[in-house]
C-alpha cells in the first residue's frame, strides 16, 4: 500500500464514508481535523510525503494550507484519553509522522502515529459533518479504518464532440433556478424543474415544480414554458421532477420523482404516469436511501432503471445503482455500479445514451474544476459493475460552479444545467449541439498556451516584511503567522511564513494573493499582487484587542444540534481563559449564532445554550463569571450565505466582543 507521493488523495473513513478534512477549511495553525462529506475541496486533499527515502512514515500535508496532520500530547490530559488532531507547520516531530497499517478489507488501513502508536479515529461513530478526528488506542473498530481515493483530472477526448454551449433564454427565468432538463424522444417537448420561482405551487422555495417547453421545429427553438398541471396534482408543495420519458414514442409515459398515492405525495421512490392518468408508484425490491436527495433515470424500453441513492454499501454519499424488471411488474433490488463509477463523494443525475453503454453523470467526488462536474464512462461488460475510468467533460461543460444534469436529445444535442462561475448563482439551462472534432493540433496549442501562462515557470517574487503593532508601529510582541493564497490563478499556490521580531520572507509565484495574518485570536486579511522577479515589502498591522473589538472563535465547535463542546475546542478556550487571567480587568460578551436549518425558536435556544456552555467552561478555568455576559442570536445574523453547506457551516459560530 504505497501511495504515489506526487499525487493528492482523499482519505476516507470506512465506517462513515466521510473524509478527513480541516474544520471550516481553516488555513491557520492549530485548526482541528474533522470528517466531512467528500467534495474534493482543497482542504480534503492530502499529499503523503515520505519522511525519508525508503521509510514507512509519511507526513500528511493538506493542499489548502500546506500544514500537516499533527498529534499533540497534553501532559494535563488523563492517561489514555483521546486527543484531537490538528494541523501544524511541519517540524519533523514524531507526532507529525504517520504510517499506513493494512487492516480489514483490502485497501483499508489504520493511520498509526509514530509518537505513541495511537491511530486516527472518529471521535463519535456517525456520519455527521464536523465530527472530530482524534488519536485513540487501536481496538480494530471500523471507525479507525481508512482508505485512499486518488484525485486525478482525466479529460474526455471524444467522440461525441459538441459545439459551444448556448443558454436556453426562452426557458431561463430572471429570478428562479432551472435544472434537470429531460428532452422527449420526439424532439418536440422539453421537461425541466424550476425552483425559487413565484409561479410554482409552493411559491419561492427550494423545492421544485415540473415545467414544459414545446418546439415546432424539432428542438431548434423552444417556446415559453408552462407549468405542467396535468394530470391534476402532479406538482405539489414538495420537490417534483420528471426523470425520464419512457415507453413508445406515440404514447409516452413520464418517470416521476416521488410517490403519488391516496394520501398525497411522498418525496420517496419513483412513479410512472401514462396517458394523462394518475402516477403509480414503481415497486422496487429492498428500496431505501438514507439520503432524501434521490434521483433516477430509465431507458425508453423500461428495461434499465438507474438510481442515485445513499445506502449501506455506498462509497460515501449518494452512489449510482441499477435495477431491472423482476418479471412481476416491479424492479429488482438496487445493485451498485461499483467503485470505479462511484467515488466517496456524491454521484447523481445519471443519463444512459442510446447505445446502452455510455453513461453520463454528475459528481462532487471525482476530480473536477470545482463543485459538481459532468463525467462520462463506458460500460465494459454485461455485469454493469465494470466501467472505464470516468472522464471529465472538460471546460466546455464544466467550470468552477455547479454543472450537472447532462441529457441527450434525439438529434444528439446535449442539454445541461449550470451556475456558471459561481456555485451559489441560480442554475440555468444550456444546450450544445453536436460539433466537429477539434483541430488535430489544438491539444498541443492549448498545452503551449498553458505553459506560457504557468506562473510556476516564471521567476519568483521575494516578499519580505514585518508584522507590526498598529498602535506603536513596532514588531508585534509574540510574533505572527503570514499566509499567502493565490486568487484566481491557474494553479493552487500557497505559502506560509512565521514572522518574528526580525520579520519574515516568502517566495511567491507571480499573481494576486489573499494575505492572511494571524496572531492568537487576531486576524487581518489583505490582497497583494506580485510580478515575476520583483522584490516587494509587505508590513501588515494588527491592532491588539480594545473595547468594542469583535473576534471570531472558529475553533470552538459543538456536537451537531447540541451544546456539548468537542475536544478540539479546548485549545482555543484554554488560550482565552489564560488571556483573561493575565488581563484581570478584561470583560467580554459571547455571542452565539446558528445556521438557518431547523425551526427558528429551537435555533435561538441552541445558540443561547452554546454560549452558556462556553462561559461555564471559562469559569471552570478560573475566570470570574461576572466578567462574561452571553447572548444568543439563533440564525438571525448570518455572516455567510446559507444557500450551500460549504458556507452555511460557517454561520454556526461563536463570536467574542470586548466590553471592558
Amino acid at each position: 500500500m504505497a501511495p504515489d507521493t506526487k499525487a493528492f488523495y482523499g482519505i476516507i473513513n470506512r465506517a462513515s464514508g466521510r473524509c478527513l478534512d480541516v474544520q471550516r477549511a481553516a488555513t491557520t495553525s492549530g485548526a482541528a481535523a474533522v470528517q466531512w462529506e467528500f467534495t474534493h475541496a482543497p482542504s480534503q486533499q492530502w499529499h503523503l510525503v515520505l519522511i525519508r527515502e525508503g521509510g514507512e512514515y509519511y507526513r500528511l500535508e493538506a493542499k489548502h494550507s500546506t500544514l500537516c496532520l499533527t498529534l499533540e500530547v497534553n501532559s494535563l490530559s488523563p492517561s489514555g484519553a483521546n486527543t484531537p488532531l490538528v494541523q501544524r507547520p511541519f517540524t519533523g516531530g514524531l507526532g507529525q509522522q504517520w504510517r499506513l497499517v493494512p487492516t480489514g478489507q483490502p485497501g483499508s488501513f489504520q493511520l498509526e502515529n509514530r509518537l505513541d502508536g495511537r491511530v486516527a479515529t472518529l471521535a463519535v461513530n456517525d456520519k455527521f459533518n464536523n465530527t472530530a478526528i482524534v488519536a485513540a488506542r487501536s481496538v480494530g473498530r471500523l471507525s479507525q479504518q481508512w482508505r485512499l481515493f486518488q484525485l486525478q483530472l482525466k479529460l474526455a477526448s471524444g467522440p461525441p464532440y459538441f459545439a459551444a454551449p448556448e443558454p436556453l433564454a426562452a426557458l431561463n427565468s430572471l429570478t428562479g433556478s432551472e435544472l434537470q432538463p429531460v428532452p422527449a424522444p420526439d424532439g418536440e417537448r422539453l421537461y425541466f424543474t424550476r425552483t425559487r420561482f413565484a409561479g410554482n405551487v409552493e411559491g419561492v422555495a427550494e423545492s421544485g415544480d415540473i415545467w414544459l417547453s414545446q418546439s415546432t421545429d424539432k428542438g431548434r427553438t423552444w417556446g415559453a414554458p408552462t407549468r405542467l398541471d396535468a394530470p391534476a396534482g402532479l406538482n405539489t408543495a414538495q420537490n417534483n421532477a420528471v426523470q425520464a420519458v419512457v415507453g413508445p414514442t406515440a404514447s409516452p409515459a413520464l418517470l416521476l420523482r416521488g410517490t403519488y398515492d391516496a394520501a398525497g405525495f411522498r418525496d420517496e421512490g419513483v412513479s410512472r404516469a401514462a396517458g394523462g392518468g394518475r402516477p403509480a408508484a414503481l415497486r422496487i425490491a429492498g428500496y431505501g436511501s438514507t439520503s432524501p436527495a434521490t434521483g433516477f433515470f430509465m431507458t425508453a424500453d423500461e428495461k434499465i432503471l438507474l438510481l442515485s441513492l445513499e445506502r449501506e454499501d455506498s462509497q460515501g454519499a449518494n452512489d449510482l445503482y441499477i435495477s431491472r424488471p423482476d418479471g412481476a411488474g416491479g424492479y429488482t433490488a438496487p445493485v451498485s455500479l461499483g467503485p470505479v463509477v462511484n467515488s466517496p463523494g456524491y454521484e447523481f443525475a445519471p443519463w444512459l445514451a442510446a447505445d446502452g453503454k455510455t453513461l453520463y453523470f454528475a459528481s462532487y467526488g471525482h476530480q473536477g474544476y470545482g463543485s459538481a462536474d459532468i463525467f462520462v464512462t463506458q460500460r465494459l461488460d454485461e455485469s454493469w459493475t465494470k466501467w472505464s475510468q470516468p472522464e471529465n467533460l472538460g471546460p466546455r461543460f464544466n467550470g468552477p460552479g455547479y454543472d450537472a444534469f447532462f441529457a441527450l436529445g434525439p438529434d444528439g444535442t446535449a442539454y445541461y444545467a449550470s451556475t456558471g462561475t459561481k456555485d451559489t448563482a441560480p442554475k440555468k439551462l444550456f444546450r450544445t449541439p453536436v460539433g466537429p472534432p477539434p483541430a488535430p493540433d489544438s491539444a498541443a496549442v492549448a498545452k503551449a498556451a498553458a505553459a506560457a501562462a504557468d506562473p510556476m515557470s516564471q521567476p519568483r517574487a521575494l516578499v519580505t516584511g514585518r508584522v507590526l503593532d498598529a498602535r506603536t508601529n513596532k514588531p508585534l510582541e509574540g510574533g505572527a503567522e503570514v499566509q499567502a493564497l493565490m486568487i484566481g490563478g491557474p494553479i493552487d499556490f500557497r505559502s506560509t511564513a512565521r514572522a518574528d521580531q526580525v520579520g519574515f520572507q516568502m517566495s511567491l509565484a507571480p499573481g494576486r494573493y489573499r494575505m492572511t495574518t494571524t496572531a492568537g485570536l487576531l486576524t487581518r486579511i489583505d490582497t497583494l499582487t506580485v510580478r515575476a522577479g520583483e522584490s516587494r515589502r509587505y508590513e501588515p498591522r494588527l491592532t491588539p484587542a480594545t473595547v468594542g473589538s469583535r473576534l471570531d472563535l472558529p475553533a470552538i465547535i459543538f456536537t451537531q444540534s447540541q451544546a456539548k463542546l468537542l475536544g478540539s475546542s479546548y485549545a482555543t478556550l484554554n488560550a482565552l481563559a489564560n488571556s483573561m487571567k493575565e488581563n484581570p480587568s478584561l470583560e467580554i460578551r459571547l455571542e452565539g449564532h446558528t445556521d438557518n436549518v431547523g425551526p427558528a425558536d429551537k435555533n435561538q435556544v441552541l445558540s443561547e445554550q452554546r454560549v452558556a456552555e462556553v462561559k461555564r467552561y471559562l469559569v471552570g478555568r478560573g475566570v470570574a463569571a461576572g466578567r462574561i455576559t452571553t447572548i444568543g442570536y439563533g440564525g438571525s445574523r448570518p455572516k455567510f450565505s446559507n444557500d450551500r453547506e460549504e458556507t452555511r457551516k460557517l454561520n454556526r459560530r461563536v463570536e467574542l466582543v470586548i466590553t471592558k
